[in-house]
């Protein structure tokens, strides 16, 4: 008897496809991704949060945005600064660009729905079924998420219960910016009704391929700054006041 009979090939089985196998965080780049899951949290605090879990090239990422504050400072979904101006939180920002940007709705004009999903649980260490509040509008939705690297600290408890610095890094993706799936543009860019989308190409040529370092003691020129402030894009005009469905439709 053949003693190879049985590895005899099948058309009905998958051939050999040339694939590299990754895995860890994306590198620094534009990224077309689709929305899987999008539901609502809260921390022990009280902050709000919207965790994502998009499908880019394949992959699931999975990011939590912390769109508002905790209990002591009011759970609000702005900070002020030292002068006094009134600023979105930058999940926040990130958040509401997704919900304009691809279904014409601030992020709270939604409607929350309830449903169980498979979560991962730190006591269970799996996944187990979990209730929680889901944007259920969002999900399909596809959009251009502009992603960055970068290195942050493993922290760990100290004696007090408090989180520092372990010594040790590990790299992790944020999600920068949110650009509309179409035609590239920002939510600014629709607000300040533009012919032709710009910013992307400045975020590209900015942060493509870089690893941001935002651990303790980063070394000097490392790519620092506050989230999608790259170059300069046209801001909102003063008179476009709220954002209208019928600007993001």
């Amino acid at each position: 008897m053949n003693m190879l009979a049985n590895l005899k090939t099948d058309d009905s089985i998958h051939q050999e496809a040339d694939v590299i196998m990754t895995s860890g965080p994306l590198d620094s780049g534009l990224y077309p991704a689709t929305v899987a899951l999008a539901y609502l949290g809260k921390s022990n605090g009280g902050a709000t949060s919207l965790t994502l879990h998009l499908k880019i090239n394949g992959r699931e990422v999975r990011k939590t945005l912390w769109m508002a504050s905790g209990d002591a400072k009011g759970n609000r979904n702005y900070y002020t600064s030292k002068t006094g101006e009134k600023h979105y939180l930058p999940g926040f920002n990130v958040a509401n660009s997704l919900c304009l940007l691809t279904i014409g709705k601030e992020i709270g004009e939604l409607e929350p729905e309830e449903k169980t999903v498979n979560l991962f649980n730190f006591d269970a260490k799996a996944e187990v079924p979990t209730k929680v509040p889901v944007l259920t509008e969002l999900l399909g939705q596809e959009v251009l998420v502009g992603l960055i690297r970068q290195t942050v600290d493993k922290n760990v408890k100290d004696a007090n219960g408090t989180y520092v610095p372990s010594g040790e890094v590990r790299d992790e993706n944020e999600i920068d910016k949110i650009f509309r799936a179409r035609d590239r543009m920002t939510t600014a860019e629709v607000l300040a009704r533009a012919e032709h989308a710009s910013f992307a190409d400045t975020w590209e040529e900015k942060f493509t391929g870089v690893t941001r370092n935002r651990a303790k003691g980063a070394a000097a020129g490392a790519v620092q700054g506050s989230a999608g402030t790259p170059g300069s894009a046209p801001a909102a005009s003063p008179a476009a006041g709220k954002p209208t469905a019928s600007l993001f439709s």
